[in-house]
């Protein structure tokens, strides 16, 4: 017998992460005051690497519903990734990418970051990956680790601060570009006739969901979510540009 859906379930890989991370953030604010809106945004992106897989949420991903398992990728991938980011002062983000060296500068190169985030996005979901993390177990955390990773380094190169590698109006075409390629996973879980992935046809059924309603609802939670990050973030750079283009214009006059 699954656990009951309303039970809470445990993954201490990524509580520690969230602690590790709170404990590093402290002692970096020692040296660069991030403020309070920062440290409060920081900390929320640090509740949703760990929230999503120390909750209810993770029992119903993990034995109930796909629409749950959807859910916790797009906090994972998206929500908190550019909360953590934003949360960073400049000079942290400054810092990170010289401790980083070669290897990160390159991960969060636009050329490299953008198709990485693309492949990680769709791969995970390909339902023979996806059916081998949901029986195995520990091939869930493997998938949220993989789509952790790839949202920070593609949301890493429109937020980057002086020196930018992209102009503003190279990170406003560069987040398009994302929002224009990413939504086709969405729209497949919204119109498939069928259900894609075998453990949820055959796990309980709850609310009276089937599995092709599930999975649409996914679908339309995921894109839902996706075109609200996206467009809030595409609002941010074009008025970042504006400011560029008017403080260019009174430099020029």
């Amino acid at each position: 017998m699954p656990p009951a859906p309303t039970s809470f379930s445990l993954e201490p890989v990524y509580l520690a992460l969230a602690c590790l991370g709170a404990w590093l953030y402290a002692r970096a604010a020692r040296r660069d005051r991030p403020g309070a809106g920062r440290a409060a945004l920081f900390s929320l992106g640090l509740f949703f690497v760990a929230a999503p897989l120390n909750s209810p949420l993770e029992t119903l991903s993990a034995q109930y519903l796909l629409l749950a398992h959807l859910a916790q990728n797009a906090i994972l991938a998206d929500w908190a990734p550019l909360l953590l980011l934003v949360g960073l002062t400049p000079a942290m983000r400054r810092r990170h990418l010289a401790w980083g060296g070669r290897p990160l500068r390159i991960a969060t190169e636009p050329a490299v970051s953008l198709p990485v985030w693309l492949l990680v996005w769709y791969g995970v979901h390909l339902p023979p990956f996806y059916d081998w993390a949901l029986r195995t177990g520990w091939g869930l955390q493997v998938e949220h680790a993989l789509l952790f990773a790839a949202g920070l380094v593609f949301w890493w190169p429109p937020l980057e601060p002086e020196p930018r590698r992209l102009s503003a109006p190279l990170a406003l075409a560069y987040v398009a570009i994302g929002f224009v390629a990413s939504p086709w996973l969405a729209v497949a879980y919204i119109f498939a006739p069928d259900a894609f992935y075998a453990p949820y046809e055959d796990a309980p059924r709850l609310w009276g969901l089937s599995p092709e309603r599930d999975q649409a609802l996914g679908g339309i939670l995921m894109q839902t979510e996706m075109a609200l990050v996206f467009v809030v973030l595409m609002a941010h750079l074009f008025l970042k540009l504006l400011d560029e283009n008017a403080a260019a214009e009174r430099s020029g006059g």
